[in-house]
């Protein structure tokens, strides 16, 4: 009797560990868009450059490399100049720094068809 119920401990046991390893394996993410490797990490990649602005009439915003940064503060060695929809400008030793929010768009203006 003894050996059958330190048997089916030592199983439970077994089963425990193996339910809890199973858990423990990385997930891929569904909305991953493809050509990107399908192994997942806890820590999302961080993405540097100008990730967000945030403007109203009483200030303006910046999030560049993952910190907050508001008009006026310096940031990356320059100081924040100018915020918009999604264009920041950064001043530093008298030149202009641009950063766009999506840099491999490239925008054209519409073209006017007319008579």
């Amino acid at each position: 009797m003894r050996q059958l119920v330190a048997l089916s401990l030592a199983l439970g046991s077994l089963c425990a560990l193996a339910q809890a390893d199973a858990r423990a394996q990385g997930m891929t993410d569904p909305m991953q868009p493809p050509g990107v490797s399908g192994v997942s990490s806890s820590a999302p990649a961080a993405r540097s450059g100008l990730q967000a602005v945030i403007t109203s009439p009483g200030r303006s915003l910046a999030l560049i490399d993952g910190v907050i940064v508001p008009l006026g503060a310096p940031v990356k060695g320059g100081t924040l100049a100018s915020v918009s929809d999604s264009v920041v400008v950064l001043r530093k030793n008298g030149e202009r720094n641009v950063l766009l929010m999506h840099p491999d768009i490239d925008k054209k203006p519409a073209r006017r068809e007319g008579p």
